[in-house]
């Protein structure tokens, strides 16, 4: 029976590991100077050598005659009996299968206590150590606090949050990085050199790209792709045992979303199902390859698309992102995970994810900076013989001059009520919108409410507004961390951009300058909701007439 590449080709050296450089150099450095840890802690993905190096690193500490002084010679007796996995110095135990606190005192505690048989050092290689139980951990942490000379343990996980603080701590922690795709190229090259076939470089791009930084799983799939025989494989023979990209399909449905052609998506879902491609996972890997444009969006740089996708991809991907925007990105994401749930409930499997196609599909309105800042006002014409109106009574609530605009279509209506940026200039804009903010704040917490009512804003300039109040336990209470969160909050909410906020006391107000608690209501209720509205209560206040 023929040996599979991964083991064949297993590293037998540390400059035979692809990458982590981070890791190697540290190691090296120790077994150089002798500084050896008593524990250590391999964290990352699968297939990107945690077991490798701990298996190196327990027969360059045992090796009888290393090479650079930190290479094992791979001849001596130690690193024969290593290699070929009858040394009884080398203990490697499976933690998932192993789970339980009897299997760790039997199988760790009570061998830790010998000495050697042979080697320097006795290893304890715990793979998948997160499977432990608890109780199995706090076994563990006897040993690990107080370790004999002789014994050095390495322990290998995929999900380091799963392991006790009390253990992280009493190691030395190593985190391991996926392989990029042009390193496992080179290495996937090397291995078919070794092997005396040729394979397309095309074809090894794309092993490494389905590999997703697994040098494991980029063995397994190059050895599946050898087997069809022959001197040379070619693109067209590798289409037989190659997966088809699924960065090219989402690539496709991003391109589709965006262009809006919504038959085309409907009939792209068809074709998935046709395939039998899971829609759920399909949905899931799609959301992920969008939080990747997003990222390359966010700090323009290509590296951030080359860890994962061919040239060719990011050359595609780069010149669409060029026309899109980040909030066309989050958008698009965020329909997508409102609609997850849907894959639970018992519909047509496709269902789901169409509702969210026709949904992004049909949007006018997906862009901020294609939108234009909407008032809280609908305007009029000022009139061609305005009344002169004594507003001395009311002169803390003066509406501001508006300018006519037209209708908003409905489509565009229920995108800006999404994103929405009020303009507001200066104090007189802002007073428009004050009221609405105090109701917000009054059915939230109606004693803040109070304490603001006692306040008359004094002035807003670049995006701050200072409130004045007349005494100082008002002022005080509105200060107060809790108070201001929500008061920003809601400036956030109806304003649509964060607010500093100031507190004053000013000397110069009046209990007459405070608004009325009866005016308010009343002011709250009559604030314009739609554009006839708007004329008309504005023009009643000046005691003007709408005019054509």
């Amino acid at each position: 029976m023929s040996v599979a590449l991964y083991r064949k080709y297993r590293p037998k050296n540390f400059s035979d590991v692809t990458n982590q450089n981070h890791i190697k150099i540290t190691l090296q450095h120790e077994i150089e100077s002798n500084h050896l840890g008593h524990a250590y802690l391999f964290c990352g993905p699968r297939g990107t050598g945690k077991t490798t190096l701990a298996r190196l690193l327990a027969k360059a500490v045992n090796c009888l005659d290393l090479k650079n002084n930190y290479e094992p010679c791979n001849e001596c007796d130690s690193c024969k009996e290593i290699l070929e996995h009858r040394s009884l110095d080398i203990i490697e135990i499976d933690a998932a299968s192993h789970t339980g606190v009897d299997n760790v005192r039997e199988n760790i505690i009570n061998n830790a206590r010998f000495t050697p048989a042979k080697s320097k050092y006795k290893v304890f290689i715990i793979d998948e150590v997160h499977m432990l139980s608890i109780s199995a951990f706090n076994a563990l942490l006897k040993v690990l606090e107080e370790p004999p000379k002789h014994v050095i343990f390495i322990l290998a996980t995929t999900e380091a949050h799963k392991i006790p603080a009390t253990i992280i701590s009493r190691c030395q922690r190593f985190d391991f990085k996926k392989i990029f795709a042009k390193d496992l190229v080179t290495r996937l090259r090397w291995i078919v050199s070794q092997e005396g076939m040729e394979v397309e470089e095309s074809v090894l791009e794309q092993i490494a790209k389905h590999a997703g930084g697994c040098v494991r799983d980029a063995e397994s799939l190059l050895e599946q792709v050898l087997s069809l025989g022959g001197q040379k494989i070619t693109a067209e023979q590798a289409t037989l045992i190659l997966p088809r990209s699924d960065h090219n399909l989402f690539y496709e449905l991003f391109s589709l979303i965006l262009n809006k052609q919504k038959a085309e998506a409907l009939g792209f879902v068809n074709k998935l199902l046709e395939d039998g491609i899971d829609l759920n996972q399909f949905t899931d890997n799609f959301i992920e390859f969008l939080r990747q444009l997003l990222i390359y969006k966010v700090t323009n740089n290509p590296h951030d698309l080359a860890r994962d996708f061919d040239d060719n991809l990011v050359t595609r991907c780069i010149a669409v992102l060029a026309k899109a925007e980040e909030t066309q990105i989050i958008n698009i994401i965020s329909k997508l995970l409102a609609n997850k749930d849907l894959f639970k409930q018992n519909y047509l499997v496709q269902l789901p994810l169409e509702i969210t196609l026709i949904e992004l599909c049909s949007l006018k309105i997906a862009v901020l900076t294609s939108v234009k800042p909407v008032t809280a006002l609908p305007s009029i014409k000022p009139p061609i013989n305005p009344v002169s109106v004594s507003t001395q009574k009311d002169e803390a609530i003066v509406f501001a001059p508006v300018h006519e605009i037209n209708e908003v279509p409905i489509a565009e209506k229920q995108v800006v009520e999404e994103i929405v940026i009020r303009e507001v200039g200066d104090l007189i804009g802002f007073l428009n919108f004050w009221h609405v903010v105090l109701k917000e704040i009054k059915e939230q917490n109606y004693s803040l409410f109070m304490s603001l009512h006692m306040s008359k804003p004094l002035s807003f300039v670049d995006d701050k507004l200072v409130l004045g109040f007349l005494f100082e336990l008002q002022r005080t209470r509105v200060d107060d961390l809790k108070s201001m969160n929500i008061i920003k909050e809601a400036l956030l909410k109806h304003l649509g951009r964060k607010i500093v906020v100031e507190t004053i006391i000013d000397s110069k107000l009046t209990l007459a300058d405070l608004p009325k608690s009866t005016n308010f209501d009343n002011q709250v209720a009559a604030l314009p909701k739609t554009p006839e509205e708007a004329v008309s209560d504005v023009a009643s206040e000046f005691g003007g007439q709408v005019v054509g």
